[in-house]
């Protein structure tokens, strides 16, 4: 079975658009900017914005 997502285990998000997510983290986007840019619910941005933050405070 291959791997869709690297970055996260169980993702039902491609790894592309993890990556858009971060880009547009980047940019300083709120979630419900990148919710309307990707397609994905506010939810599930949030989850993966906190998820990045933490990754982030841990460095």
């Amino acid at each position: 079975m291959k791997v869709k997502n690297k970055y996260v285990n169980r993702s039902h998000i491609s790894e592309n658009r993890f990556r858009e997510i971060i880009k547009y983290f980047s940019l300083d986007l709120n979630a419900v900017q990148i919710k309307e840019l990707t397609g994905l619910s506010r939810q599930t941005i949030n989850k993966y914005l906190t998820a990045i933050r933490l990754r982030i405070v841990e460095l």
